[in-house]
């Protein structure tokens, strides 16, 4: 497929003494002086499923004037697109800097660093998870704008947390059956597939680059029964979370991720979770995003089938 407009990549970075703006490829019809215009910029992105989602950044022949001015714990904002189509790809914090000869290469994490803030809080009997999970958003600094829970598990005996923050959030919305998403400081908390009726077409005029492949490889998973407490048993306010025990019992589990890999060019207005048509060849139906990668501009996404034609 012929790209039909100029890839453009545009970068801000939120010091403490300054707002560098970075433009690349040179945009001729750019008049502000402060911004810095044409230097060539490389970057990726990589979401991961237990950790939070980071992205590298590279600008060569930057000024080492310039390049002192960032820190550790700045923000950044990735915009990219094609022409004057530009969106958001990625928002974070630097957490590693390095400069050499002449080139600034950032690695930034999307969430805060407070993720990883370690929490202790107790809970009464009868406390929901909904409350627990909104009430340790609270402490971590992180927003809830989504909460649908396929099942709102009630605590009987009340339930203690300690641990990492988001960790403990994601070990809930499993034990309710639900799924969620992380953008930045935002929560999302689902469990229904629904198809969304503004889907984007990705096909072969759209941006797709080859044929979708099967990652439909079934494998076994082990997984310990897990068993109730009885409810005689008592919260021990000074032990971790009072979670589920287990049993020696082990129980096989036959598990498909991801139905297909996707590989198509950037389009900025998709991010995980979200729904899209797939049209190819072999391949014609609703997908949700599993997780992605981008390398520059090129897309990776792993995808599950929502619905299929003619299956």
């Amino acid at each position: 497929m012929n790209r039909m407009f100029l890839e453009k990549t545009q970068l801000k970075i939120l010091t403490t003494s300054d707002e560098i703006n970075v433009i690349y490829p040179k945009d001729i019809a750019e008049t502000r002086v402060d911004y810095i215009n044409g230097l060539e910029t490389k970057w990726n992105y990589k979401d991961n499923d237990d950790k939070p989602s980071e992205f590298t950044i590279e600008i060569n022949n930057l000024a080492k004037t310039t390049a002192n001015k960032v820190a550790l714990k700045d923000n950044v904002i990735l915009n990219a697109g094609y022409g004057s189509d530009l969106g958001e790809v990625a928002s974070g914090f630097v957490i590693k800097k390095e400069y050499n000869d002449n080139v600034l290469k950032l690695t930034c994490s999307e969430i805060d660093v407070k993720y990883n803030k370690v929490i202790s809080s107790a809970y009464e009997p009868m406390t929901t998870a909904s409350t627990i999970i909104n009430d340790i958003a609270k402490q971590i600094d992180f927003y809830v704008k989504q909460l649908e829970l396929k099942n709102d598990v009630v605590y009987k005996i009340g339930e203690s947390i300690h641990g990492h923050g988001l960790a403990e959030i994601q070990e809930i919305v499993k034990d309710c059956g639900s799924k969620i998403n992380i953008k930045n400081n935002m929560i999302y908390i689902y469990y229904k597939d629904l198809a969304d009726t503004s889907k984007i077409v990705i096909d072969y005029t759209s941006g797709l680059l080859e044929e979708p492949k099967s990652s439909n490889v079934p494998e076994i998973k082990i997984e310990a029964k897990k068993e109730e407490k009885s409810k005689t048993e008592t919260k021990k306010s000074t032990k971790k979370s009072t979670k589920k025990t287990t049993t020696k019992k082990e129980a096989e589990k036959v598990e498909i991720k991801e139905d297909y890999e996707v590989k198509c060019l950037l389009i900025h207005y998709l991010k995980k979770g979200d729904v899209f048509h797939l049209k190819s060849q072999e391949v014609d139906g609703d997908m949700r995003i599993l997780s992605m990668s981008i390398d520059d501009f090129t897309m990776t996404l792993k995808v599950k089938i929502i619905n299929e034609k003619g299956k």
